[in-house]
């Protein structure tokens, strides 16, 4: 989603005579877009801008603006540990951003918009993409699930979908131009809701029906899921539908019902089980991954052992895993954060190693199949290579010409590694 958004900002600036440089000191004006989901990433950002003091103090005409969630947490704030910025832009307040710009070439003074969270964005659709052949498209914002460790519903604000007219003229656009992979995103797909059906799951399920019909898309993909509201429906769909890759992003967070019941998940372990076992009925060579939290407030060892026992059963294909970390003003935020930081670690560790043999035990009957890759880049440490992934979603490794990227090749898979495979164009 930030992604989508830094590129919906480049466009805009780009359509009003701006043109995009390779670094700072190039710069007349430079744009942070920040996440809030763990404070390692917002540490950073301070100390990203904080480096520009000195740039700013020798160019004090530079125009230095932060954008996102950290930017609608902290506010004014921001300013006053970052005086250097000229403006805080949440992220229902992006599209206004030229408007800033010219606001502060005008009268120099520092501009706070953040008044826009709970708002629906305006039907803009710049042509600028960083990619040219796949593309991300929003098709809904914000979140009411309020999991207790999660920022996002006080940052982006309750959720709202796009009207499906609008999501579908914006890939009819890019089909046109040649795009052959859309991304569709949302803090929790599942639960779109503008094509006007209230069955649980089949809103969204519609919506796939209607891009699988695109002339030009080969492959949709979308993120991300919310176990609470996955669906029958959307596993027919991942089944049946032509271009509907055959990949799952399903956030587990936790095997504990303890726990997830502190994250306020509404799912048990369970029950989450029983949808990978549902989801992998429908779709048999379909791969599923997921986000797994350690260390949560109170989690104790038999808590983690009831991860790893879940990741064990799942056998998911690839992990995201992360120590917990207090994020203001969500509501675990308020509990003590009891978990030693040399636990949080020992723990992550164990996850890792367990996901590293599970993932390679997933890739091993890949061995001498001969696979669909879209490649999409090269390897500058191996100029004779490129690299693409699965419709399943793998990272694939084979020797190509560059002038590849972008098509989709036939590839036989000769050997694998936990995190990617490597083969041979057929």
């Amino acid at each position: 989603m930030n992604f989508r958004d830094s590129e919906f900002v480049k466009g805009m600036l780009i359509d009003e005579g701006f043109s995009l440089v390779n670094s700072a000191e190039g710069a007349d004006v430079i744009l942070f877009n920040s996440c809030s989901v763990r404070k390692h990433a917002e540490d950073r950002l301070i100390s990203n801008i904080a480096d520009l003091k000195g740039l700013k103090k020798r160019r004090p005409q530079l125009i230095i603006g932060l954008m996102g969630c950290t930017a609608q947490n902290h506010k004014e704030k921001m300013i006053d540990k970052l005086p250097m910025l000229d403006f805080v832009c949440g992220p229902g307040n992006e599209a206004q951003i030229p408007g800033l710009l010219e606001d502060i070439l005008k009268n120099r003074c520092p501009i706070i918009a953040v008044d826009k969270v709970n708002e629906k964005r305006p039907e803009l659709f710049p042509e600028y993409r960083d990619e040219k052949f796949k593309a991300f498209v929003s098709i809904g914002e914000g979140c009411n699930n309020f999991c207790s460790y999660c920022i996002v519903p006080y940052v982006r604000g309750t959720e709202r979908s796009r009207k499906a007219a609008d999501i579908i003229r914006e890939v009819k656009g890019l089909a046109a131009r040649g795009f052959k992979e859309v991304t569709l995103l949302g803090q929790n797909v599942n639960s779109y809701r503008g094509i006007g059906d209230r069955v649980k799951g089949k809103g969204f399920a519609r919506l796939l029906e209607e891009i699988d019909k695109i002339k030009g898309i080969e492959r949709i993909r979308f993120m991300t899921s919310h176990p609470k509201d996955a669906s029958m429906e959307l596993f027919k769909a991942i089944r049946d539908l032509e271009k509907v890759c055959e990949h799952l992003h399903l956030p587990m967070q936790s095997g504990s019902d303890r726990i997830l019941k502190m994250m306020n998940r509404n799912y048990t372990a369970n029950k989450y089980l029983k949808l990978a076992e549902d989801y992998r009925k429908f779709v048999p060579e379909g791969s599923i991954t997921t986000d797994i939290i350690v260390g949560f407030p109170s989690e104790s060892r038999k808590d983690f052992e009831d991860t790893l026992r879940i990741m064990k059963r799942v056998k998911f294909d690839s992990a995201f895993m992360f120590k917990y970390s207090p994020r203001p003003p969500a509501k675990s935020a308020r509990l003590k954060d009891d978990v030693p930081q040399d636990e949080k670690e020992e723990r992550l560790e164990a996850l890792l190693r367990l996901q590293c043999d599970i993932s390679l035990e997933k890739n091993e009957p890949i061995k001498g199949k001969i696979l669909e890759i879209l490649v999409d880049g090269s390897n500058e440490k191996f100029p004779k290579d490129v690299t693409g992934r699965t419709r399943t979603n793998k990272v694939t490794v084979f020797e190509a010409d560059r002038s590849l990227i972008g098509k989709l090749v036939n590839v036989r898979i000769a050997s694998i590694t936990p995190h990617a495979l490597k083969g041979r164009i057929v």
